[in-house]
């Protein structure tokens, strides 16, 4: 979380960790499965595209990018999570991932 949140992407702010716990800022979102609408969804389909893209380019493939791990805020900001299942590009089942994530 601490690398992708210095190169720009949209996670919670990471404080600090011990073993298997992280302290990280407080998202004032919701899960997107919980959402039943979204006032402009183009603009939002773009930026969560774009972040696929931008993981790729930065030679990651999230895994498991779904309405379960990405926030979303009243004014429509994503803050992705939850990022046990990423893998490098030059990963062998890397392809698979990407259009699963996609």
């Amino acid at each position: 979380m601490k690398a992708l949140h210095e190169r720009g992407f949209p996670t919670p702010v990471p404080i600090d960790s011990n073993r298997h716990g992280i302290c990280m800022s407080l998202i004032d979102a919701y899960p997107m499965v919980q959402i039943s609408g979204i006032p402009n969804p183009h603009k939002v389909y773009d930026e969560l595209m774009g972040m696929i893209i931008k993981l790729a380019e930065h030679g990651l493939v999230h895994g498991d990018f779904n309405e379960f791990n990405l926030m979303i805020d009243d004014d429509s900001k994503i803050t992705m999570i939850d990022f046990p299942q990423m893998v490098s590009t030059s990963h062998p089942n890397s392809k698979f991932y990407f259009e699963r994530d996609i």
